[in-house]
């Protein structure tokens, strides 16, 4: 916007969608932070008169969705997500993106992007002419949506080696993201329909599970690998049942019909964890959507104890390191 340096424009359109203009570098970093929970340094690459900032953008549940340009050369920069899962596509120019000491050259029809994790830096150089497609994927409903799939819990998600975003699977789910851009650009109010906008959310993020590059992709593709021992499945089931009773491993051996041993090696084996570590997981998504859902009148101290966490340090510790956050946070959202 010529004329209005350091000011900026933002709409709120129908089907929750936002829109945001402005030249300001600092407003242009601060919406991109409140819209995709996404932390970034932007450091023009050429004469910072030419910078323009320029995004819509719509949340489908757990999904983020938007385009954005910058007007110029830019290189972007974040120490980490924290909370997200994202994926930048360009639909014009070039990016150059790294992350865990991998590097990506995309073009808007050729090359791979990474998917960013959300730990560990990352950058990103993109040219004047390039438009992104920017995902966002919370974290929290891509590792519950993958454990749903699984029938286990799961490890933090990588990707070496990115993905192909024109090619095979990559390119299905960039065909969703494109279709969201239309509707971005001239909305038809479909979205403001919840069982249209949750469909489309819950599209994107499997078909995100199914086409991206994760350890976990092979077994996804392998419903037989995803059969558990019975008294694996038997110690699995109790602890879901009542994640908030005092289990102990002899207790869920005793459930599970076979020896102490026996049953952490199952678990280690089949689940990759503990049955006592699997138990605090458990305990720990539900005490995080009892803190998501309460109300003002509930303590996070209660909500705690609730799910058998004694010591709040500790479950604020454990908390943090799984969300990114502390519980009192999720709790004022």
């Amino acid at each position: 916007m010529p004329g209005e340096r350091g000011r900026g424009t933002e709409r709120r359109a129908q089907c929750g969608m936002r829109t945001f203009r402005t030249t300001d570098i600092e407003r242009a970093r601060a919406w991109i932070a409140d819209t995709l929970s996404y932390p970034v340094v932007l450091n023009p690459l050429t004469d910072p008169a030419d910078f323009g900032f320029a995004m819509s953008a719509l949340r489908l549940g757990p999904v983020t969705f938007a385009t954005a340009t910058y007007g110029t050369d830019v290189l972007s920069r974040s120490e980490g997500l924290g909370v997200a899962y994202h994926i930048n596509v360009p639909r014009s120019g070039q990016v150059v993106q790294s992350h865990r000491g991998e590097v990506f050259r995309a073009t808007a029809s050729d090359g791979r992007v990474p998917v960013f994790e959300p730990t560990g830096a990352l950058t990103g150089e993109l040219d004047a002419t390039t438009e992104v497609l920017a995902l966002g994927f919370d974290r929290q409903a891509v590792e519950s949506a993958l454990e749903e799939h699984l029938e286990h819990s799961v490890r933090p998600l990588h990707f070496p080696g990115g993905l192909d975003p024109y090619h095979g699977r990559g390119l299905t789910l960039v065909s969703l993201a494109r279709g969201l851009a239309t509707e971005l650009a001239a909305p038809t109010g479909l979205l403001t329909h919840a069982p249209v906008a949750a469909g489309l959310a819950d599209a994107l993020l499997t078909t995100m599970l199914y086409a991206t590059p994760h350890q976990y992709r092979e077994e996804l593709a392998d419903p037989a690998t995803r059969t558990c021992p019975r008294p694996v499945k038997r110690a699995v089931d109790a602890m879901q049942a009542d994640p908030a009773r005092p289990f102990t491993v002899l207790e869920l051996a005793r459930v599970a019909g076979v020896a102490p041993r026996s049953l952490q090696a199952g678990f280690r084996q089949h689940l990759e964890t503990t049955p006592m570590a699997y138990l605090r997981r458990l305990r720990l998504e539900r005490a995080h959507r009892d803190l998501v859902a309460a109300g003002p009148g509930v303590s996070v101290t209660e909500v705690a104890g609730r799910w058998g966490f004694t010591h709040l340090g500790r479950f604020a510790a454990a908390y943090q390191a799984r969300y990114g956050k502390l519980p009192s946070q999720a709790h004022r959202r």
